[in-house]
Order: structure tokens, then C-alpha cells, then sequence
């Protein structure tokens, strides 16, 4: 996507609150002028800078973001996905099989403590 500021941007910006993170990334800047009508029937010139533009919002802790700040080019296409129901229900499932296995480890083991 495509994204113009009236001022130039820093290639990425993180911001951490609450454990989220909030990741701006811009790449590619292009400067230019553009003439729009004034209220005198004159016109005024102004100047932008546009960039390629990406937002990634999620956990800092799921998000690769020293990754992100050293390479901003690759992330212009990412977006964060959270977890499908499916594949939270597989990882809990795959606790619960572990979890099993201890508890029969620890009662079928000569020092088993029960």
C-alpha cells in the first residue's frame, strides 16, 4: 500500500504498549508537489512524501521485530495472524497428550512419587 505524509518518516517506527506492538513501516520515499485550488482562485503548491507503507499490529512477543527494524523491506507484505481455533485446540491437545504421558511416566517409574 501506498501511504503520504507532509513530512518525511523514519523507514520504521515501534511502539510498545501494554505488550503490543504497533510496527510502521515506510520504504521507498518519493517526494513530490502537488497544486490544489485556493480560496483567492490562485493555487498553492504543496509537498508529500509518499512511501510504500505497512502497519503489523500484535503481541511483542509473537512479532519478529528485531528482525522488522533491521530488515523493513521485507515485512511490506506481512501481516500479523493470530491463531486459528483449529490450531489452538491442536496445541492444547498436544499439552494434554504430554501432561498424560508425565503422569503415567512418574506412576509407572520405580520412584514414583503418589
Amino acid at each position: 500500500m501506498k501511504a503520504r505524509f507532509t513530512e518525511q518518516q523514519p523507514p520504521v517506527k515501534i511502539i510498545q504498549k501494554d505488550e503490543i506492538a504497533y510496527v510502521y513501516i515506510c520504504q521507498n520515499e518519493t517526494q513530490r508537489t502537488e497544486l490544489y485550488p485556493d480560496m483567492g482562485g490562485g493555487q498553492t503548491q504543496e509537498t508529500y512524501y509518499e512511501y510504500d507503507y505497512n502497519e503489523i499490529i500484535g503481541p511483542e512477543d509473537a512479532l519478529p521485530l528485531e528482525d522488522i527494524q533491521a530488515h523493513p523491506e521485507d515485512y511490506l507484505e506481512y501481516a500479523y495472524r493470530d491463531a486459528t481455533m483449529e490450531e489452538r485446540i491442536a496445541a492444547l491437545e498436544n499439552n494434554q497428550n504430554d501432561m498424560n504421558r508425565i503422569f503415567e511416566e512418574v506412576v509407572n517409574s520405580e520412584s514414583g512419587i503418589l
